[in-house]
């Protein structure tokens, strides 16, 4: 065993490109922290599959990608809330491609609010648009990222898997997470890990990447709302996409092949208190 790693092989490794006819499937891909994924996989050179109910917000993603990125990306819809929705979005996946290099489980469909009453409809479409979708879409596609090259799956958890809300912070606006949101999330964040550990053997590493605060700019952006959420962040900012990016690279690299079932927090410290 090497006393220390040369320069040498420092530099070999660092050399390694991505290899050609690579594969990316990522549901809610033209979405905003999808939108992270997504340019990420285009820059290293895979054909992206994005899922999604919105197609006029994959056009519009699309159209604004240079010309010759906008033929590596396709669109399928996907509807986590409907098992069925799945099981045809998974159909339609197996019967186009032979391989998938990695899986994003990006998209979730929640409801928002303290004050929902709950009925078992609402409960159901909550349950597999936050998780059950997302398990179900996994296990389906499961065979095809098998393969002797190592794969790679990353779920994008969030921080109410791993902490409850607090009601103030979201003043009078009622647009907290779910009781179900923070429960699927936090289903999500062990499936991460129980998938780690039963798929290592077949060359799959699975993480998670967990978002703090990055909220949506509406057409008036709300100050009183925004510095409710700051003072709760030791970084004293809500995040930009930007500061996704060197994580999502991290993630979908090569370099990041010794690391799975692990959880990668990228919330300005806000799970600190």
């Amino acid at each position: 065993m090497d006393s220390f790693l040369s320069f040498k092989k420092f530099l070999n490794f660092k050399k390694k490109k991505n290899g050609k006819n690579l594969f990316a499937l990522i549901s809610g891909g033209s979405g905003r922290i999808g939108s992270v994924f997504t340019n990420q996989l285009l820059l290293n050179n895979y054909t992206v599959i994005s899922l999604s109910r919105n197609k006029k917000q994959f056009d519009r993603f699309k159209k604004n990608l240079p010309k010759n990125l906008q033929k590596k990306i396709i669109w399928n819809f996907l509807d986590l809330t409907s098992p069925e929705s799945v099981e045809a979005c998974v159909k339609f996946i197996l019967s186009k491609y032979k391989k998938i290099d990695i899986l994003i489980n990006n998209a979730s469909q929640n409801l928002r609010g303290e004050r929902i009453s709950y009925n078992k409809d609402k409960i159901l479409s909550e349950f597999w648009g936050g998780f059950g979708g997302s398990f179900l879409l996994t296990e389906k596609i499961l065979p095809i990222l098998r393969n002797k090259n190592l794969s790679k799956i990353i779920n994008i958890c969030s921080i109410w898997g791993l902490n409850a809300s607090r009601s103030e912070t979201y003043l009078n606006l009622d647009n907290g997470p779910s009781l179900m949101l923070g429960s699927t999330k936090a289903s999500l964040i062990q499936y991460t890990k129980e998938l780690a550990a039963r798929e290592i053997k077949n060359n799959i590493s699975v993480n998670g990447l967990v978002p703090g605060w990055f909220p949506r700019k509406g057409k008036k952006e709300n100050l009183k709302y925004i510095n409710s959420i700051k003072k709760n962040i030791p970084a004293n900012r809500i995040g930009k996409l930007e500061d996704l990016i060197s994580y999502v690279e991290f993630l979908i690299s090569h370099e990041s092949s010794y690391y799975t079932g692990q959880l990668l927090v990228v919330d300005g410290g806000y799970v600190l208190w």
